[in-house]
């Protein structure tokens, strides 16, 4: 490389292109601030080209096909037929770099300067810029964001090889379903791509380390995922090493976390820990005077959403407004069979914390537009403080439950009681009327199913 001396003036810097990284680029030109974006591959990160959008791109085509085949049964034989993924994987690009190109258009549009590149500290207050082989650039910043994403990490016994043992986002690109496949983890991304998979005619297995699917969330959506996987033709095998039996099947996706990406970026060189963990930041999502860390490298939960809010606070913070994180209601959603969606602390969270709980869980096997759609193994599941009846979480499963949350954090960010939402008049017949039916449940004055013993 030929690296000299000069270098460019950056008033905010901001070192990743992802959901947290462009959110907070445009947030911090609109609030003012001169806003250059170092991106080593395509603006919209990990979330918009190889994670969120391609693996929902996936999980729509596959439900797609299922809901073919049971309407072909009901009446609509034409609907049922093959499914084509060479044919899919082409639009779904096509579908990517048209947001990608939108993204783009509007860093532009705002004035951000967006720089391609691999970037790392060489200064307190400097970064190099990697542009190609033998070319850099130096940036000498007023603030610093990282927003640098993660990376995947390989399960033991398992190490990737970027073909038959793979990462959930090489598995996206497939362009021919396996006869047989071994998903290797129990979070939200194991059970997605399993029962996409399966829908799509491979015959899965989910290998879990623990002795249940999606540990994070509540039992009972743990439960309901078991059932909805089976349903959909995965063999779920729990607390079994994937590794001893990963010689059986033509293909393996590990999903076994992520790594933050900060082994590269030379942290030691801006005074900063050289720790290849997490980085910790404050509520202003400050790791220290004038650096900030926004998205995935901040850890857990690792979800894009999360990544934007925390894009957008920064945005405010760099802008000088009075602005901090609030993480009390993050929503957590999974496309697989059925949807799955909470927010809150799971019921044995909330006890184990203090809170003297009322549940109100209503079944969709109740509900109307259940009915309809042959969709009734969910329910709305409602977590509600004895006394004082406001909302401390919600925990739903079924057809629209991903979109229904929202509705839901908007309650626990307002402080909705369930008699705020028992008297708040739903369309009929939705899937919403399932959280309006689960908090009478909770007031023990339920319309559509027997009041339950207290």
């Amino acid at each position: 490389m030929v690296a000299g001396d000069q270098s460019d003036p950056a008033d905010v810097l901001i070192l990743g292109g992802g959901p947290a990284g462009y959110v907070c680029a445009l947030r911090a030109a609109q609030n003012g601030r001169a806003v250059t974006l170092v991106e080593r591959a395509r603006v919209g990160g990990v979330c918009l080209t190889e994670g969120c959008i391609p693996s929902k791109h996936l999980a729509v085509f596959a439900a797609a096909k299922s809901s073919a085949e049971r309407f072909a049964s009901a009446g609509m034989p034409a609907l049922a037929g093959g499914r084509d993924l060479g044919a899919f994987q082409t639009r779904r690009s096509a579908a990517i770099d048209g947001l990608v190109k939108g993204v783009a258009g509007l860093l532009a549009a705002a004035g951000v300067n967006v720089v391609q590149g691999n970037a790392w500290f060489v200064g307190r207050t400097r970064v190099c810029v990697a542009t190609g082989e033998e070319s850099v650039r130096y940036f000498d910043f007023k603030d610093v964001v990282i927003a640098t994403g993660s990376c995947a990490v390989p399960m033991p016994g398992l190490p990737f090889d970027a073909e038959r043992v793979v990462e959930p986002s090489r598995a996206l690109e497939w362009t021919s379903g396996p006869r047989t496949l071994l998903v290797a983890g129990d979070d939200y991304v194991s059970l997605e791509l399993g029962v996409a998979f399966a829908r799509l005619g491979s015959r899965v297995v989910i290998a879990t380390r623990g002795d249940r699917l999606l540990p994070d969330f509540d039992a009972d959506i743990s439960q309901a995922a078991e059932r909805g996987a089976g349903s959909a033709g995965v063999e779920v095998a729990l607390a079994r090493d994937a590794a001893s039996i990963a010689s059986g099947f033509e293909r393996v996706i590990v999903s076994a976390g992520h790594a933050p990406n900060v082994g590269d970026l030379h942290l030691n060189a801006a005074g900063l820990s050289s720790a290849t963990g997490p980085l910790v930041v404050d509520d202003h999502l400050r790791v220290e005077r004038h650096v900030y860390a926004i998205g995935d490298v901040t850890g857990a939960p690792l979800l894009a959403h999360r990544a934007m809010a925390q894009g957008r606070i920064a945005g405010d913070i760099l802008g000088g407004k009075a602005a901090a994180m609030d993480v009390h209601a993050v929503p957590r959603v999974v496309f697989a069979e059925p949807e799955f969606a909470a927010v809150g602390p799971s019921e044995a969270d909330a006890r184990e914390a203090g809170v003297e709980v009322v549940i109100g869980r209503f079944p969709l096997a109740a509900l109307g537009r259940a009915v309809i759609e042959s969709s009734t193994s969910g329910f709305a599941k409602l977590v509600f403080a004895r006394e004082s009846g406001v909302i401390v979480a919600a925990h739903l499963a079924g057809p629209r439950a991903t979109e229904l949350i929202a509705e839901m954090a908007l309650a626990i960010e307002m402080g909705a009681t369930s008699e705020d939402l028992a008297l708040t008049m739903h369309a009929h017949p939705t899937f919403a009327e399932s959280t309006m039916e689960a908090a009478e449940i909770a007031l023990g004055i339920p319309i559509h199913v027997r009041a339950p013993k207290r």
